[in-house]
């Protein structure tokens, strides 16, 4: 159709852009939509991100279709090259500015507790219950004693954006259960972590070093990397 000369054109609307926050959240597990206006981002936290996992109150989180607990975790950085975060060039000079070698984190876990007799950690010599059969309470006290510590493996999972998986691990815990709530406990657990997606200085940049000829931006890359993982939750 022929435009009206007696009609001014109307210009169509511009298209909404994210703004640098909405990139930032998405980067951190923060679902964001962006409203009409550009420059207003309105986001919904995942449940399964650092900071949905922060706010839980229950200390349960079903991801995959299983039933997780919430753990703290701590992870120390195994491999052959350091977690670089942040770096540049300076005077010619390549400088690591920040490292994610050693992290804190919230982490989901499943344990199993094999509940073994030991006499270390119940009042009855041996946590021999038999010579109790006589006397319901006495046994039924002993009993419950008994299975206050226990023993077992564990697999931890840090989920990342869109339910993807950061970081899978699996190792040794012990659990000691509190006696006045059967299903709270303190456990801890040792072992090892495995990050699929481990940010790394790229070929031929080196910290301290002078960068490849020609290059005048630090180049990353990423690979998987393992780490030692130190991690505690609080059920039986």
């Amino acid at each position: 159709m022929a435009a009206n000369p007696g009609r001014p054109a109307i210009a169509a609307p511009a298209a909404a852009t994210p703004p640098a926050e909405a990139y930032a959240a998405a980067a951190n597990g923060v679902t964001t939509t962006v409203t009409a206006t550009p420059d207003k981002v309105e986001t919904k936290v995942s449940p399964t991100s650092q900071q949905g996992l922060a706010g839980n109150e229950t200390g349960r989180q079903r991801f995959g279709g299983i039933d997780f607990g919430i753990g703290f975790a701590f992870s120390y950085d195994l491999g052959n090259n350091d977690r670089v975060k942040e770096a540049e060039i300076v005077n010619g000079i390549v400088r690591v500015t920040h490292t994610e070698n050693i992290r804190a984190r919230l982490i989901l876990e499943s344990h199993y507790f094999f509940t073994p007799k030991s006499a270390l950690f119940s009042n009855y010599t041996g946590a021999n219950c038999a010579g109790y059969t006589g006397y319901p309470d006495q046994y039924e006290d002993c009993t419950s004693r008994r299975k206050t510590f226990g023993i077992g493996p564990f697999m931890a999972v840090q989920p990342g954006s869109d339910n993807i998986i950061d970081a899978i691990g699996a190792g040794v815990m012990l659990g000691f259960r509190r006696r006045e709530e059967k299903s709270a406990s303190f456990n801890i657990g040792i072992g090892v972590l495995y990050d699929v997606d481990t940010q790394i200085l790229g070929e031929g940049f080196v910290e301290n070093g002078a960068p490849p000829i020609g290059e005048t931006q630090v180049r990353f890359r990423r690979q998987s990397q393992s780490g030692l993982l130190i991690m505690t939750s609080y059920s039986f």
